[in-house]
């Protein structure tokens, strides 16, 4: 009977594994709006899966997409059981417990970002499975050679997808953990050096791969663009006003009649509401903003202004440097109002008030058991982790674009899964048949 329970188990989890695989096969690779400029090596790129997609056009030369697509989304079902082996190991999950948790984790990958469409979400995501994976193993082990493939991994991570540089953030809060609470120094000092040396090998890896392909040695001129548009969104007609660069100024008042013609802002009128902007945010930057500021600062103005000749990098560095510059004033001038609609919109990005009341009480929870005990085990390590990681995904994400689904499926899938296994050691205490285990 236990063996064919066992083998029962193994058929559903094939059977869901199989029929992401099969669908991938049926789909075939996705081609998006941005997949070409990853094809195309696009400055405002990062390296992994544009070479990514090199490595596989010289490999399988036409069948190149369709090859990467089966890569993509065989890596991503490899991750997710993995990963959700680990889970059930170390948490001693009863079996439909192991199946929902494989289920939230593929399903991203058949929904808000497909294993088979051709971007850098697609790869990404597998990625971060794995780098869950090793920081699970991090935290429960305390092993070297595991912050070793933990700080590989989210190397690969980031330079894949930089979205994902919170996961420092992450990684250095739990540093300080074990050296405040646990008193250990000596894991402590190697994780931080490790992760430290991860983030400045990602650093140099990015400005080395624009050297290459770009021929200069820089960081990414895709920051500034992007801050922009929220405070432009809110920008008051002082905070307008407070633009005084001959340059700045002009595009301003340019883009600032576009966008009030087109009835997207205001400025002596209160801003739309939230979800106003993230309807309004490609209009306001691909079809209205990029076109003026492509004018205002163009190669042919640069090189005469400047007199010496400037490479499409380097326009697009001075784009997005004076658009962070204009970005910053528009914010100190009108800070409180930019502020509360960032706030807002990173608490929607976590899954609006209801989801974010939930995970702070749910913190604060796990910081009360963790004191109790002088110490956090890895049910409390791993949920607080999840939290912040949801929490610093989201912020990171709000500052330069609106919250889609698309930019926060990822932290919310593994918050998912982790209130799921709480939920599992949480109700047996909850039954009135356990009150002997209850007044334990």
């Amino acid at each position: 009977m236990n063996i064919f329970s066992k083998t029962a188990e193994n058929a559903v989890i094939f059977t869901i594994l199989f029929l992401v695989l099969l669908l991938a096969f049926i789909k075939g690779p996705a081609i998006a709006g941005d997949s070409g400029s990853y094809e195309g090596y696009s400055i405002v790129r990062i390296g992994m899966y544009p070479l990514l997609i090199s490595f596989f056009k010289f490999c399988f030369k036409a069948h190149a997409f369709k090859s990467l697509a089966i890569f993509q989304t065989i890596l991503t079902i490899s991750a997710a059981y993995g990963l959700s082996n680990f889970l059930k190991s170390q948490f001693k999950l009863p079996f439909y417990v192991y199946t929902a948790i494989i289920c939230v984790f593929l399903f991203p990958s058949v929904s808000h970002a497909a294993a088979w469409d051709i971007l850098s979400e697609s790869i990404s995501y597998p990625f971060f499975l794995l780098t869950i994976w090793s920081f699970l193993k991090v935290l429960n082990y305390k092993r070297k050679v595991d912050v070793t493939i933990f700080s590989t991994l989210l190397f690969l991570l980031c330079f894949t997808r930089q979205q994902f540089i919170f996961f420092y953030v992450v990684s250095f809060i739990y540093s300080f953990y074990l050296l405040a609470f646990e008193k250990n120094r000596q894991f402590s000092r190697q994780l931080l050096l490790k992760t430290s040396l991860s983030l400045f090998t990602f650093f140099i890896a990015e400005r080395s791969y624009h050297a290459i392909y770009h021929g200069h040695f820089a960081g990414t001129p895709f920051v500034g663009t992007q801050f922009l548009m929220r405070p432009l969104f809110v920008a008051s007609t002082a905070a307008l006003n407070s633009i005084d660069e001959p340059k700045q100024k002009q595009f301003i008042k340019e883009v600032t009649a576009e966008l009030i013609k087109n009835n997207i802002i205001n400025p002596d009128q209160p801003s739309k509401e939230l979800y106003a902007y993230e309807y309004f945010y490609n209009t306001m930057y691909h079809k209205i903003s990029s076109k003026i500021w492509e004018q205002v600062w163009s190669k042919d103005v640069l090189d005469k202004a400047l007199g010496r000749k400037h490479t499409d990098f380097q326009v697009q560095q001075i784009i997005d440097h004076n658009a962070l510059m204009m970005g910053i004033k528009l914010i100190k001038v009108n800070f409180l109002q930019t502020m509360i609609y960032y706030i807002k919109d990173t608490i929607r990005g976590m899954g609006g008030y209801t989801c974010f009341f939930f995970m702070m009480i749910l913190s604060i929870c796990c910081v009360a058991a963790g004191y109790k005990s002088k110490k956090l085990n890895l049910l409390y390590l791993s949920i607080l982790c999840s939290i912040l990681m949801h929490l610093g995904n989201s912020s990171l994400v709000c500052l330069f674009e609106p919250p889609l689904t698309r930019y926060v499926y990822a932290t919310n899938a593994f918050f998912f899964v982790m209130v799921i296994i709480f939920l599992t050691k949480l109700l047996p205490y909850l039954s009135p048949q356990d009150e002997e285990l209850c007044a334990q």
